[in-house]
């Protein structure tokens, strides 16, 4: 069941969860690394070399973590799991573009680091010291309910404790935490037939936040 969802964009970030840990704020400039560092807690290697989308997962994916108790518990495996392909469409576009300028013979590699789906996921499990799964899997008719499913699925058949879904592009990140445990039926209700992009989701959940 989905515990909590947090989410990070440009103008807004916070978490909306059961028994009063809900809230948001204004988001901090994430061109600034020791934002980054309050923010999400740990030391982050080439923040400042990662897309938007990679900075935002990172934070949203912190931000759900830090609302369960998963990490206290010994053993447990954390795993990953995205969908949207805006964000990796639009790094391969900055990639190709780098690689043309540079006379069709080498493009620069840390652009080249987030061509691939699964880059970000990379990204944050090293952070985050998540040694779960980590699955890139995006359905083009319903990509939201399918990602709350698939990372339920994977919790139910025991491969992993706890599941972090994340739902992003270049303007938003949406990071739905998800166990085996009694989730939010708020949360449960407003994914069911969603078809929001990450940013209008994330500001869902602030609208929902600032009304509870």
């Amino acid at each position: 069941m989905i515990r909590a969802v947090a989410w990070f964009c440009a103008e807004h970030h916070g978490v909306f969860a059961p028994r009063g840990k809900s809230w948001q704020r204004p988001s901090p400039e994430l061109s600034v690394s020791a934002n980054a560092l309050e923010l999400i807690g740990r030391p982050v290697n080439y923040f400042s070399r990662m897309t938007f989308e990679a900075r935002f997962c990172l934070c949203a994916a912190s931000m759900a973590l830090k609302t369960t108790e998963w990490q206290e518990s010994r053993g447990a495996e954390i795993g990953l799991i995205s969908a949207g392909a805006d964000g990796c469409l639009a790094a391969n576009q900055e990639y190709f573009r780098d690689y043309v300028a540079c006379g069709r013979t080498l493009g620069r590699g840390n652009l080249f680091i987030y061509t691939l789906p699964t880059s970000v996921l990379g990204e944050v499990a090293i952070v985050l010291s998540l040694t779960g799964p980590s699955v890139f899997i995006h359905d083009d008719v319903r990509p939201l309910p399918s990602l709350a499913r698939h990372a339920e699925r994977i919790v139910a058949d025991g491969e992993a404790s706890g599941m972090l879904a994340l739902w992003s592009d270049c303007t938003a990140a949406v990071c739905m935490a998800v166990d085996a445990g009694v989730g939010n039926g708020n949360i449960s209700k407003l994914l069911a037939n969603s078809e929001a992009s990450p940013l209008q989701l994330a500001s869902g959940f602030q609208l929902m936040v600032q009304r509870s």
